[in-house]
């Protein structure tokens, strides 16, 4: 297109969706839509009572799907990478 064409097109923009035309063809972004599924990792160090590692994992796994449930996500995998009495944690510290 040269500059005498450009100056003579009709440009145009949507005030309400900011969609710009050129002699009716819409040019430059468009809106798209799409579903898709977001995965995010959290890590963080979890102190609660529990009287085996079966139960800390238990335990932590429910504190996950309620907190995942609380902001709208789905509850994913849980993956704890370690579990042992708090007390013998100090001591390694």
């Amino acid at each position: 297109m040269t500059l005498d064409e450009i100056k003579r097109a009709i440009v145009a923009t949507d005030s309400r969706t900011g969609q710009t035309t050129v002699d009716g063809v819409e040019v430059g972004r468009v809106l798209w839509i799409g579903r898709v599924h977001k995965h995010f990792t959290k890590e963080e160090d979890i102190v609660i009572r529990a009287s085996s590692a079966e139960e800390f994992q238990e335990r932590v796994d429910e504190m996950m799907c309620a907190e995942a449930k609380q902001k709208g996500f789905e509850p994913g995998l849980l993956d704890v990478e370690f579990s042992m009495p708090k007390r013998e944690f100090d001591v390694k510290g």
